[in-house]
């Protein structure tokens, strides 16, 4: 059983169902040219933002917050990608 859910994103969406949501990890990839993670606590991009990534071309990133108990979204998870072919993992809980 895994320990964390998983969820890839390579268009704008919600990540998981409305509710509360503990992210764990983000990693992004697979993108062409800079690429941008923004995450909301909201069902869409009109929430409040808690967490803003940036990547360089063809330079993953990831971001581990599993040390420090994840970052809770008490409404729901949305994250807004741009960047040429950006995918990002997303692992909550």
């Amino acid at each position: 059983m895994p320990k964390h859910r998983l969820q890839t994103v390579s268009t704008s969406a919600q990540v998981g169902i409305t509710g509360a949501r503990n992210l764990k990890h983000v990693t992004i990839g697979a993108h062409t040219a800079n690429a941008t993670a923004l995450f909301y606590n909201s069902a869409d991009d009109s929430g409040t933002l808690l967490l803003s990534l940036s990547a360089l071309a063809n330079r993953p990133l990831e971001v581990d917050l599993c040390e420090v108990g994840g970052l809770e979204f008490t409404t729901a998870m949305y994250c807004k990608i741009a960047g040429t072919a950006a995918i990002v993992y997303v692992w909550y809980e």
